[in-house]
């Protein structure tokens, strides 16, 4: 049996996505209560690997779990080996004898709270963001609690007896977050078709640096970047990085703002080696050690999914 580690409690969407990723299977899920934990569960063996939201269609990415990809990639091999993105249908949820104008109060994870900000300003609700969306469900339950509410799955609701005052309470409907399933050292992925590729590397801050660096991706047919974003080097949490911060005095800014992109890119399977290739040419060095690392090659042929709406298991 196959221990899937997730951020939360049974019920959390990350649940259903671990489930996704291993249908016709029977996983069993490891609940996380912070994002470093997860990392070491598949680091020291208690899980075999994690299933990680890593970004939303409205609310961005999640970048605490880009900062620890990165230290885990680079010290203990650590791979992205899949990926899904699933339509997440939050609801509002409460006590069996709750009314919607009796809510004071709202508990749910930073990101389902962001995700749901309209509806929530639009009933004078407070907002109180806690660890997981499953697990605040279940402490209201708990306490039985009849003015605060939870945004959180339908699964969730079911698994803890809790009535779903209203559905689809999302900013947007289009409303999808993108989850990765992550391993340690494991075998290279074989993809027929495109893969999509997540690497991570730094550049010197310098005039049509990054001009020039795209190139790797430019040059060649069917290859595409499908995002980009930078976070500070400065900060980072892998001794390996490191060396490439540049040093500075009091009151002086150069080397404060060199940055870490991290990038997607769509590339037939047979191309994808030498962009990496490539790229690895374009970035810092420094001792024979190059400022880049690949995160992950994996299938792209994924369609979105929605199963969200409506309790994916059994309660329990």
């Amino acid at each position: 049996m196959t221990r899937v580690a997730i951020q939360g409690e049974p019920g959390s969407y990350s649940e259903c996505a671990a489930l996704d990723f291993f249908a016709g299977e029977d996983p069993q899920i490891v609940p996380c209560r912070d994002y470093p934990d997860l990392f070491r569960a598949v680091n020291e063996g208690t899980a075999d690997c994690m299933v990680i939201p890593i970004e939303n269609s409205a609310a961005g990415s999640v970048y605490p779990y880009y900062d620890l990809l990165l230290e885990y990639a680079t010290e203990h091999g650590f791979r992205v080996v899949s990926e899904r993105k699933l339509r997440i249908r939050h609801n509002l949820i409460a006590h069996q004898d709750a009314k919607l104008e009796e809510i004071t109060e709202v508990w749910s994870h930073f990101q389902a709270l962001d995700q749901c900000r309209v509806f929530l300003q639009s009933h004078g609700m407070r907002m109180k963001a806690v660890y997981d969306t499953a697990g605040a469900v279940q402490e209201i339950a708990e306490q039985g609690l009849r003015h605060v509410a939870a945004v959180g799955s339908a699964q969730a609701a079911a698994d803890n007896g809790m009535k779903i005052l209203a559905r689809n309470i999302t900013n947007h409907v289009d409303n999808y977050t993108r989850f990765l399933r992550v391993e340690k050292n494991p075998p290279p992925v074989i993809a027929a078709g495109k893969v999509k590729a997540t690497v991570v590397f730094c550049i010197a801050n310098r005039e049509g640096s990054l001009f020039r660096t795209l190139a790797a991706f430019g040059s060649r047919r069917g290859v595409g970047i499908i995002r980009m974003e930078c976070r500070p080097l400065i900060g980072t949490l892998s001794q390996r990085w490191s060396k490439f911060t540049r040093q500075h005095g009091d009151g002086e800014d150069e080397g404060v703002w060199d940055l870490l992109y991290y990038l997607d890119f769509l590339a037939p399977a047979a191309k994808c080696d030498a962009v990496l290739e490539h790229l690895s040419d374009l970035v810092l060095e420094s001792g024979g050690d190059k400022a880049m690392q690949l995160l992950g090659c994996y299938d792209a042929n994924i369609p979105l999914r929605d199963i969200t709406g409506e309790p994916w298991r059994k309660s329990r």
